[in-house]
């Protein structure tokens, strides 16, 4: 015979995941600041042949790898909530994908810049 386990502490994997995605919003808050200071400062040095589609294009990406991240921590989140996993690794690998997607923008912009 199993014992059901209570709701309260079936969250606090939930809470787990939480707690680690302060890591995420840090660095979503620093890459974004990078990121906007990266694009203020590049239209006054941009050479006759800028490619701006392409530059337009790394700002999606960069807005697509923060919203991946957040729903993949979300998710993480609703699972550990449900299931009691600690799935409080999730939002570094979130992390991860925010660095990473910043600093493929920032190599796809720089590229559109030349």
């Amino acid at each position: 015979m199993t014992t059901a386990t209570p709701a309260r502490l079936r969250w606090s994997g939930a809470g787990a995941v939480l707690a680690v995605a302060v890591l995420q919003v840090v660095a979503v808050v620093v890459t974004a600041v990078l990121w906007f200071l990266r694009t203020v400062f590049a239209g006054g040095a941009c050479t006759p042949r800028c490619d701006w589609a392409t530059a337009d294009a790394a700002g999606v990406l960069f807005a697509s790898s923060i919203l991946a991240s957040v729903a993949l921590t979300a998710t993480a989140a609703i699972v550990a909530g449900w299931t009691g996993r600690d799935l409080a690794w999730v939002p570094l690998v979130s992390t991860a994908l925010v660095v990473v997607g910043y600093l493929a923008a920032a190599a796809l912009f720089d590229a559109a810049m030349r």
